[in-house]
């Protein structure tokens, strides 16, 4: 943990348990690491009308919502990097969506206030505000349809140009992401890391699907949970127990101690040489080397 300044942690399969809650030991690790002086941050897909729902005993010191789309920093919770589709862009997806898919296309739209659906039906978190997206007028972060179909959403990307724009599959749901060309975590933490003068060397991430893979090849460490698909597996740094085993704060916890541990040996031995070259000036520094079986 030495030289680390913020700890990054997707939520779904990786912070969260299952059941999309946080157990007292993480909550009390998270605490105590930012008591040291290093920053803690959730880096999710979610939006932020979403997360702040669940952050009970959380307060993180950043939040990267919407996939990469959008930046908070601080308790007030103010923004300090976005990228989004504008009005028109959004209009224009929508309306090639329906073209595509036909009028029955399950559509979801995420942006910095609010998540909607045109699915009367329960989609996973209480959240969302209905909209037939008739006459759609916001911009959006994030747009989502109910879909497998690659060809299709390559002709629904094509509306405003496939160089402005990014489309992934979730590994979960039979749905595919749609988000403006350079909304990724790993983006968002660049823009965040020249706002608050840290280098990504000095950044711990954690996730669990594909959307994390970025993220964890960006920030000087990338560790992937035992429960991430193997794709995550085979880019990171290092694998830690599963979600459902606070393998996160059980990391920190123990490399936290680990770099202690380390950082008391240094110091003694420091302490050592100091103490020895005190007693041997007469001696010269060969000496001193020598009595540590050093080469100099």
């Amino acid at each position: 943990m030495e030289n680390i300044s913020l700890i990054l942690s997707d939520l779904d399969g990786t912070l969260f348990r299952n059941d999309k809650s946080f157990s007292d030991f993480t909550k009390k690790t998270i605490s105590e690491i930012q008591k040291k002086g290093i920053l803690f941050g959730i880096s999710t897909s979610r939006a932020l009308v979403n997360v702040k729902n669940f952050l009970n005993g959380i307060n993180p010191d950043i939040l990267i919502t919407n996939g990469g789309g959008i930046v908070f920093s601080g308790t007030s919770r103010e923004p300090i990097y976005s990228c989004e589709f504008s009005v028109a862009e959004t209009r224009a997806i929508i309306k090639k969506i329906f073209e595509v898919y036909g009028g029955d296309a399950i559509i979801s739209v995420d942006n910095a206030t609010a998540l909607y659906s045109n699915s009367k039906e329960e989609l996973g978190d209480k959240f969302w505000t209905f909209n037939d997206f008739s006459d759609f007028n916001e911009k959006a972060m994030k747009i989502c349809v109910e879909s497998l179909d690659k060809e299709k959403i390559l002709q629904v990307a094509s509306v405003i140009g496939l160089e402005e724009i990014d489309y992934h599959a979730f590994s979960d749901i039979p749905w595919y992401k749609l988000s403006k060309k350079g909304v990724t975590k790993e983006k968002a933490i660049e823009a965040l890391c020249e706002k608050i003068k840290i280098s990504p060397e000095n950044v711990v991430s954690f996730g669990d699907d594909f959307n994390d893979i970025g993220m964890l090849q960006f920030c000087g460490k990338g560790i992937a949970m035992k429960n991430a698909i193997p794709e995550v597996k085979a880019i990171a740094d290092e694998i830690c127990l599963s979600n459902e085993e606070d393998g996160v704060a059980k990391w920190i916890t123990e490399n936290l101690k680990k770099s202690i541990k380390e950082k008391l040996w240094l110091y003694k031995y420091l302490e050592q040489i100091k103490t020895l070259i005190a007693k041997k000036r007469k001696c010269g520094l060969r000496n001193v080397a020598s009595h540590f079986n050093l080469s100099i």
